[in-house]
């Protein structure tokens, strides 16, 4: 009885796999399809108490601010490029996406508190008519279906029903990423499986196969000791924003700068440490690893070892309605891939791939003449 227990979480694990992989390679169709410019950023919201706070801080003070709203909001637009940069290197992306994480950390010492089912109950659908009245915030509310679906018809049973409910509301459409990150990783903690972090490990390879990124091993041992430590700190930190008096303000930031230095002492022992480029015989050798074939294994690694050190970057695609710059060449901006052309009407990016350059341009957004009007209002 046993054993079947364990192959039926194995078979959970590796269908919730596989159909994420599916769904990633939808997605992958069609961003060299070119329909990636038309997926809509989910809407987000500002807390006007942090906009206040952050004219009374010093310059470091606003980027730890700004990291602590996106944490509760999502908007994570004014966060720090070389900030985001190490959250992404760790796998740590979903701190700045409010989902079940976040759900989870906040609403934990109330449910240890509330040991009565029908009472937790009440308390998520209270919580779910909050979310829902929110603009955006996808994955927050997928979470907060989840949950309720579990309570009333168990943990797998609950957990396909409410990603089936969110299917029929939207979510593939208005957030396809959000939505097939939930799934992996949501499925894997609700398979019950032994050795959750090989399989988020191998979940953070799929998605650096299909992103074209490079993985450091590291991520096995740092991810989970800091999704630990943001998951105690969360109730914390969000009980401080509101209404963010002062001393909320300044025990805030010190529980963020403790995190942040764990963050940046993290990233930059993941250096030190080469990465890994993941490509689909990487996953191969981890599939044949996890079942124990030693000689498709051996196979597995020839045939990776014979296509390393190959140029496996594919040529760019462009549709058909792509816009050609008409004016002058203003300046001209080199980078690490190529150099990006300014023109008086748009800028182009150019990157040599194969030894042909390739190019991407985009026209010049035109700004808003709404303040000018009502100047002229304003003056008559």
């Amino acid at each position: 009885m046993a054993c079947s227990s364990e192959q039926m979480k194995l078979n959970w694990s590796v269908t919730v796999v596989l159909i994420a992989f599916s769904l990633l390679m939808l997605l992958k169709a069609e961003e060299l399809k070119q329909f990636n410019p038309y997926f809509k950023a989910q809407k987000t919201f500002k807390l006007e108490r942090f906009e206040e706070a952050k004219k009374r801080v010093s310059p470091s003070e606003v980027e730890l601010l700004e990291l602590w709203e996106s944490m509760l909001t999502g908007r994570s637009a004014p966060v720090s490029r070389w900030i985001k940069d190490q959250y992404k290197s760790l796998g740590l992306n979903h701190l700045f996406t409010p989902s079940g994480f976040h759900l989870s950390a906040v609403m934990l010492p109330f449910m240890k508190l509330v040991t009565n089912k029908s009472w937790q109950l009440i308390i998520l659908l209270i919580v779910g008519c909050g979310v829902f009245s929110m603009t955006g915030q996808g994955a927050l509310k997928r979470m907060v279906l989840i949950k309720i679906n579990q309570h009333l018809f168990g943990r797998k049973a609950g957990f396909a029903l409410a990603l089936g409910m969110d299917l029929l509301m939207g979510s593939l459409n208005d957030s396809p990423l959000s939505f097939c990150y939930s799934f992996l990783f949501l499925g894997i903690i609700y398979s019950g499986s032994g050795w959750l972090f090989l399989w988020f490990f191998f979940a953070q390879s799929l998605i650096a196969y299909f992103s074209g990124e490079l993985i450091t091993p590291l991520i096995m041992i740092l991810s989970p000791l800091l999704n630990m430590a943001f998951a105690v700190a969360m109730p914390l930190l969000f009980l401080l924003a509101f209404p963010l008096w002062d001393w909320q303000m300044q025990i805030g930031l010190k529980i963020l700068s403790l995190l942040q230095q764990l963050v940046k002492l993290s990233a930059d022992l993941s250096m030190h440490v080469p990465s890994w480029e993941i490509n689909l015989g990487v996953l191969l050798c981890f599939v044949l690893i996890y079942y124990k074939q030693k000689r498709f294994l051996t196979l597995a690694l020839l045939c990776l070892t014979l296509s390393l050190n190959q140029d496996h970057k594919k040529n760019p695609s462009f549709g058909p309605y792509d816009y050609v710059p008409q004016g002058r060449i203003l300046k001209i901006v080199s980078n690490e891939v190529g150099e990006v052309v300014y023109w008086s009407d748009g800028k182009c990016k150019r990157e040599l791939v194969r030894g042909i350059w390739w190019e991407k341009c985009s026209p010049k957004k035109k700004r808003s003449t709404r303040k000018i009007k009502l100047k002229k209002f304003s003056s008559v």
